[in-house]
């Protein structure tokens, strides 16, 4: 088991946002069972221990198991796609409920820890489209990428959106065909994309989303298919990520009192006025009487002739 090595932790987000943490292929050196939920800060140190590096934590989950712990994954590829909470896989994949909003933070933790090692490390993150297109050559090599062909309502001439996330989608095909000959060999390969874009463009709901989530499930599983020809030892996940708090359509918006559309205050009768003084200022006479009662009390000389010292005093009093 690797429970003192993989750091999880159930978390409940501030932020809300929903994901899934989905292993498509892993060596058999490697098993994920059970349905506990991930938290999204900890992917990294998931992945960097699969790799047979310790990790300090304090987590009793038990979703990884370590069968050999001499062969495990000599690779890592991981796809992380924002703005959707689930992609349709093929095949016989392991889900986990991934929770927060923190996974492009443990995935360039993961990135720096190794490079930290020496270990190279190709990050390319497509939400800088040219930063990211520039980290696939230098990966890859500098090849001419054909973007994905337009489909019925993903149209690059009328939605930017739409032209970059088929570009994005080419670069993952060329990713795909290049894998075996990369210009920058690497144990570690995260691409990051996002179809943030896209719904905003046509909607959450809408049929063009849905033919991005396909595309982009077909270039996943292109990717999943080159890395198995190339190796057995690849660890293939998938991420996904959805900011709830930010994605709240109109529709969600509260609905309007309709007992009270304009919002206006509470209306109170004639007497409250009358009776609001009443009660403040016998309070404030009471509390002044009660104080000047304690003082005049406490000050009060307890001699011979007052009541005071007649009730208190233990001495008989004779006459003479």
């Amino acid at each position: 088991m690797l429970r003192s090595c993989v750091v999880f932790s159930l978390f409940i987000a501030a932020i809300h946002a929903a994901g899934e943490f989905t292993v498509l292929n892993s060596p058999k050196a490697i098993s994920f069972k059970g349905n506990d939920a991930l938290e999204s800060y900890y992917l990294g140190d998931v992945l960097y221990a699969c790799m047979g590096n310790s990790v300090i934590g304090d987590s009793n989950w038990n979703g990884v198991t370590i069968n050999d712990p001499f062969n495990l994954a000599k690779g890592v590829i991981v796809v992380h796609v924002k703005g959707t909470g689930h992609v349709t896989t093929s095949g016989n994949a392991k889900s986990y409920e991934l929770t927060g909003s923190r996974t492009d933070a443990s995935l360039n933790a993961l990135a720096a820890e190794l490079e930290a090692t020496n270990e190279p490390v190709c990050d390319i993150n497509f939400e800088q489209f040219d930063d990211g297109v520039q980290s696939w050559k230098s990966c890859f090599g500098d090849f001419e990428v054909s973007a994905a062909k337009p489909t019925k309502h993903l149209n690059p001439s009328l939605h930017s959106a739409d032209k970059q996330f088929l570009q994005e989608i080419g670069y993952i095909n060329g990713a795909a065909e290049h894998l075996a000959e990369m210009a920058k060999p690497s144990n570690v390969l995260l691409i990051r994309v996002s179809v943030d874009g896209v719904a905003k463009a046509h909607g959450e709901k809408s049929v063009a989303m849905d033919e991005a989530k396909k595309l982009l499930s077909t270039a996943i599983s292109h990717l999943l298919a080159a890395s198995q020809k190339s190796s057995d030892f690849v660890l293939f996940v998938q991420s996904t990520e959805k900011d709830v708090a930010a994605s709240r359509s109109k529709r969600e918006i509260i609905a309007a009192d309709t007992k009270n559309p304009f919002n206006l205050a509470t209306y109170y009768s004639s007497d409250y006025p009358v009776i609001f003084n009443i009660i403040l200022w016998f309070m404030v006479v009471f509390g002044l009487s009660l104080l000047a009662i304690c003082y005049a009390i406490a000050a009060m000389d307890p001699g011979r002739d007052s009541i005071i010292y007649r009730m208190t005093s233990t001495r008989i009093k004779k006459d003479n």
